[in-house]
């Protein structure tokens, strides 16, 4: 067996050979190699329940730094738009022993996928964004993140986290702040194919075919949006990156000429106290990812916690840290502790890529009915996510303000007492929009009630069988009303009803309050009102004893009990 076939050269850049021989190679390796999986399946398990324990792996640590090493030139060529740029990151990987410069774990056959983060902007000389402090007073912004890098590391992956020292607090009329960034890490990436294909790295040809095709990536704040940038250039550009995961925390999305759109499996971090991004740029690029048009199809995942800020996810802007002109910059009651803050993005993170990038189908990062992980018990977060194969009942995004007609042409119908039901944008801003406290890039429906209220959607005759689907999935989220209509832990239930072609009803009953899957709009640095994700089992719809058949399903019905006030989107059959 020829072990480069594998490795980080020939599946991911070889231009010699076509898909298929490199798909029947992979299959072949698959079928012969058990033993060449990156972490042996049965330390995978541990990882369900936490994966923020130390993997099996010890961790070494390599640093590169060279200096005035290219420029970053637009798309369209021309004069740099970044010259003399630095090619600058630490490192962790899976090593025989803990430490500096360690071999690479063996045996030599077995290749690890690779993640690359980046942080965003910050002061780059103390509290300055001065470029000509010496090299040892500069503030080192993109160790903020070795908490994770450890984790991963031990987990099996190779970690690497650049320094954007030049791209960081400047800019440029030729290419946009996040352009620049999107560039830094392809340039970065390039260094590791090279290195991994022909031994060429720094430490003796420490990562000689050691890499798989896999990549990830992973941005802080501006970088949040590099990263996204860096998937789409990539794509449209066909470099050829392996990219097969995103990961934003608390990203901006402010590139004045394009909207990056990541088509890979996209998880978004957001922090409900973020007094740095407060309006949740994020939330603009999740709502345009994989949508229902879109001829792309990839997943998407977002978690929003609430108490957390923006600068606790980097060490290095954390003023426990001692670094020059870290800060606290949340704000509100309900706070988080910044161990508690980077546990979040420990235990979503770490579980994120080892779900893509290892396969690890029972390691999960989102919150499942308002409870995190282990260790977050006490931390107040949601998860919402959207599968690539699903069949959209309604996703109030045909253009028309018609609550009366959903996405797949079916009539919408109620009890006729709503004290709202209308569609809106459902943002901070613009025409048509519901109130100022939403922060999402969506169009949506908006119901207020007083009193008990039901609200039907039919299914065409020809897309009533949903056999193929596992949940019914919808977003939701109680509107920021002054507490007129959503008082505070109020009881208020909802009450979900199928109906077959036959008549036939399975109900299911939703406590908003006790599930906490349903986000309360979080009242202070602004007030906000995010939508959170109902996710039903179809199994749970039963006729009895009997699951409800599903090849003719002709109505979705939703009762709303008590009183309230609440958005809804993205109402759909899924995987």
């Amino acid at each position: 067996m020829n072990s480069r076939h594998n490795d980080f050269q020939s599946t991911a850049w070889s231009k010699r050979a076509g898909r298929v021989g490199a798909l029947v190679t992979l299959v072949a390796l698959g079928a012969l190699c058990v033993a060449c999986a990156s972490v042996p399946r049965r330390e995978l398990e541990r990882a369900e329940e936490n994966a923020c324990v130390s993997g099996p792996y010890e961790v070494g640590r390599v640093d590169y730094d060279f200096e005035d090493e290219f420029d970053l030139i637009p798309s369209g060529g021309g004069a740099p738009a970044y010259p003399d740029v630095d090619v600058r990151a630490t490192v962790r990987y899976p090593a025989v022993t803990g430490g500096v410069q360690q071999p690479v774990v063996g045996p030599k056959w077995r290749r690890f996928p690779l993640i690359v983060f980046l942080h965003g902007n910050h002061a780059t000389c103390p509290c300055s964004c001065s470029h000509a402090c010496a090299a040892a007073s500069r503030i080192p912004n993109h160790l903020g993140y070795d908490y994770l890098l450890d984790v991963l590391a031990s987990w099996g992956f190779v970690a690497v986290s650049i320094d954007g020292f030049d791209v960081t607090c400047t800019g440029s009329f030729l290419m946009s702040d996040y352009e620049a960034r999107g560039r830094l890490v392809l340039r970065h990436l390039d260094r590791w194919r090279d290195w991994s294909a022909h031994g060429s790295d720094p430490w003796s040809g420490l990562f000689h075919h050691r890499l798989k095709s896999k990549i990830g990536l992973s941005g802080h704040s501006r970088g949040g949006e590099g990263v996204v940038a860096a998937e789409y250039i990539n794509r449209v550009e066909s470099l050829g990156f392996n990219i097969q995961a995103v990961n934003a925390i608390a990203p901006t999305d402010q590139d004045p000429a394009i909207r990056y759109v990541p088509q890979q499996p996209y998880y978004l971090l957001l922090a409900a106290s973020d007094g740095d991004v407060s309006n949740l740029q994020g939330l603009r690029t999740y709502d345009r990812t994989s949508l229902a048009g879109a001829v792309e199809q990839s997943e998407k995942s977002m978690v929003w916690v609430y108490g957390a800020n923006h600068n606790f996810f980097n060490t290095v802007w954390t003023p426990s840290f001692g670094a020059s002109c870290a800060s606290d910059d949340g704000s509100g009651q309900g706070r988080i502790s910044e161990d508690l803050q980077r546990a979040v993005a420990c235990q979503t993170i770490v579980p994120f890529f080892l779900h893509h990038l290892h396969g690890a189908e029972k390691v999960e990062w989102l919150p499942r009915e308002g409870r995190g992980p282990e260790g977050l018990e006490g931390v107040e977060m949601y998860g919402t996510y959207q599968a690539a194969e699903r069949l959209e009942v309604d996703n109030f995004d045909d253009g028309l303000d018609n609550p009366n007609t959903n996405s797949l042409g079916g009539a919408v119908n109620t009890s006729g007492g709503f004290t709202t039901f209308d569609e809106f944008e459902l943002k901070s801003g613009g025409a048509d929009t519901f109130n100022a406290s939403f922060r999402h890039f969506t169009h949506g429906l908006v119901l207020g009630w007083g009193s008990t209220q039901t609200y039907r959607t039919e299914l065409p005759p020809a897309m009533r069988d949903v056999s193929d689907f596992k949940a019914l999935v919808l977003r939701a989220g109680q509107i920021l009303d002054g507490e007129v209509l959503n008082t505070l832990d109020t009881p208020r239930t909802l009450r979900f009803t199928l109906e077959t072609g036959g008549g036939t009803l399975a109900n299911v009953d939703f406590d908003v309050v006790g599930l906490q899957s349903i986000p309360y709009p979080y009242e202070y640095n602004g007030g906000k009102t995010v939508l959170g994700m109902v996710r039903i089992p179809l199994a749970s719809f039963r006729d009895g004893s009997v699951p409800l058949p599903l090849t003719d399903i002709r109505e979705l019905r939703i009762e709303l009990r008590g009183t309230g006030l609440v958005a809804l989107d993205d109402i759909q059959f899924s995987r």
